[in-house]
């Protein structure tokens, strides 16, 4: 086989990329999206430890569709440009980490026109706050973790998603945060509480 046909062959049978995929998912307007995603770092592969079921997400994000991009905010670890934690960014921006290994998009139930408005207000609203990590997972705290943060955004518009979980922790994560208990919001504490519809999953 000559190497032109062995070009030809490989670039027919070249998988799409994870952006093309997602590019033909058909959004709805007016719909509130929950993302998830997974790393194989290490910050990942901890957050993984504390979800119920799902074995690849690790991070939990929220958006809408508008003028042809689903757009997504997140409360990161890592502080963005603007010094805080929040990021507001376009789909493919989230999937940029290098150690992606996992990405599914859940699509919220009974979110009307009002609900919809509301919630996509509140999250525009958060974009002008100074927000940051809750390296504490403190209840009471006015910093949040990117599962917590998306819980309060859609409390603020009359939405329960999910209720909190306890877990007994040990070993470092007990060190750190000083407590043998850690009660919080799983990244995948609503798949089971027949609020969203799964619309996309991808594992690498």
């Amino acid at each position: 086989m000559s190497p032109v046909l062995i070009i030809a062959f490989f670039s027919f049978h070249k998988s799409p990329s994870l952006e093309s995929k997602i590019k033909k998912i058909e959004f709805e307007k007016e719909a509130i999206y929950l993302i998830q995603r997974g790393t194989s770092g290490k910050l990942g592969n901890v957050a993984k430890d504390f979800n119920i079921n799902n074995k690849y997400a690790s991070h939990l994000g929220i958006g809408y569709f508008e003028n042809h991009v689903l757009t997504v905010y997140h409360v990161y670890v890592e502080k963005n440009s603007s010094g805080n934690s929040l990021y507001i960014e376009p789909i493919k921006n989230f999937i940029s980490p290098k150690d992606l290994n996992y990405l599914s998009i859940w699509r919220l139930k009974n979110i009307d026109l009002q609900k919809f408005d509301g919630i996509r207000n509140t999250l525009i609203q958060s974009g002008k706050e100074n927000i940051n990590f809750d390296f504490n997972f403190a209840a009471d705290s006015k910093a949040y973790y990117c599962s917590e943060y998306v819980v309060k955004e859609l409390q603020k518009n009359h939405v329960e998603i999910m209720s909190d979980h306890k877990k007994n922790i040990t070993g470092m994560i007990r060190q750190i945060l000083k407590k043998d208990t850690l009660t919080y919001f799983p990244v995948d504490g609503f798949e089971n509480n027949d609020q969203a519809i799964k619309v996309f999953e991808w594992i690498k």
